[in-house]
């Protein structure tokens, strides 16, 4: 598969809870992270993203899980960070 410049919300929302070494996620997170703009508000990302695999309430922080990396053996992420219920920053991270 091949990174797309149109986020497909569809696709994206079935990658939850997919067997990491298998998740397409990655192929939509160009276009995710152009979709996802600062001041949206959490319901407006939730209906594109639908529900993050995890939500730190302490950090109001959601986050997304693109798999493994497909250049090594760590695991990748989208991470959304929200104030006053709005975004406030996003970013792709590795662990």
């Amino acid at each position: 598969m091949t990174q797309s410049n149109e986020f497909d919300s569809a696709k994206w929302k079935s990658q939850r809870g997919a067997d990491p070494t298998h998740n397409e996620r990655p192929y939509l997170l160009a276009a995710a992270e152009k979709a996802i703009q600062v001041g949206m508000s959490r319901e407006a990302v939730t209906e594109l993203l639908g529900e993050p695999d995890s939500f730190d309430e302490a950090t109001s922080t959601a986050v997304y899980e693109l798999g493994v990396s497909k250049v090594g053996v760590d695991e990748e992420f989208f991470e959304i960070r929200y104030a006053d219920g709005k975004v406030a920053a996003h970013r792709w991270g590795r662990r």
